[in-house]
């Protein structure tokens, strides 16, 4: 593995609005309204599925407001960020270079050193890693400007490995109860339709 781990990247407005979407949608009231508003649209179509047309008989008022809102707040928040992002978005150049100890930083208003225990909090995403350092710092790292699969590899071991580990155990957690808030919203639906009416 390398002894260091490169990343010089201009940031992006996809790569901004993706940010600041996940700091919106990873909220823990926004996770929970998502998880009924799923549930509720996982059982009107399993409900339909069932019954065919009549299904639509069953459904009360607030079913149908929380499929509207399900489906409309994702949405319109999305609208809003790309219209804020674009309001003042201006491309940066940014430099990082981790290593085992921690990690410096270049952009066009700070650079500094930040050691792997001082990261709080972090996330890795299909398409970059955030780091969250202190009360209002967040670095960016998009995984295409990583050289390849091998430092990829390198800059996750150092992340998971020396990270504080209640920000490690802070990120499995909130991974698992995620998938458990998914899976009982799941099983919430299918039990409703199995035990509803035919």
């Amino acid at each position: 593995m390398a002894a260091t781990v490169k990343a010089e990247f201009e940031t992006t407005e996809k790569e901004i609005v993706a940010l600041n979407m996940r700091h919106f949608y990873a909220s823990p009231g926004f996770v929970f309204f998502m998880l009924v508003c799923g549930s509720n649209l996982l059982y009107m179509l399993l409900a339909a599925l069932k019954e065919g047309g009549e299904a639509a008989d069953h459904f009360h008022f607030i079913q149908w407001l929380l499929l509207a809102f399900g489906l409309f707040i994702p949405g319109s928040s999305y609208l809003r960020a790309v219209q804020a992002v674009k309001r003042r978005f201006s491309a940066e150049k940014r430099a990082y270079v981790f290593d085992e100890k921690g990690f410096s930083f270049v952009t066009p208003s700070a650079k500094g050193q930040v050691d792997w225990p001082d990261v709080r909090r972090f996330a890795i995403t299909r398409r970059m890693i955030i780091l969250y350092v202190g009360q209002k710092g967040v670095s960016l790292i998009p995984l295409r400007s990583l050289s390849g699969p091998d430092d990829l590899a390198q800059l996750k071991q150092w992340i998971w490995q020396k990270v504080d580990p209640q920000a490690v155990r802070r990120a499995a957690r909130n991974r698992m109860l995620l998938y458990t808030g998914i899976a009982a919203a799941a099983i919430v639906a299918v039990v409703l339709v199995w035990k509803g009416p035919s």
